[in-house]
């Protein structure tokens, strides 16, 4: 049987792995599916390096603003794609 590295891996269509580069806090972020969770984008960028923790609010790019996606909400996420996550203030 031969050995199939990652890179070399199919979906089950016989396509290539989704790979979706996007920045989180400055720092490139792979993520492996078109449509994520906030806190699946989390995730992904804490697993990665990226500088935030799980509990952070996260922000996502929407032309000249930021919209807060939620840790349940689901996006469809793009190439390039900016998110920012910032501490929450919990005396507000």
């Amino acid at each position: 049987m031969p050995i199939t590295s990652e890179r070399d891996a199919t979906d089950q269509h016989g396509r290539p792995p989704t790979r979706i580069t996007v920045t989180v806090n400055g720092d490139p972020v792979i993520l492996t599916d078109r449509r994520m969770t906030g806190t699946q984008i989390k995730a992904a960028a804490v697993e990665q390096g990226a500088d935030l923790q799980q509990d952070f609010q996260l922000s996502v790019k929407r032309g000249h603003h930021y919209d807060v996606v939620g840790n349940d909400e689901v996006i469809t996420v793009h190439e390039g794609e900016e998110f920012i996550a910032v501490a929450t203030d919990e005396n507000s």
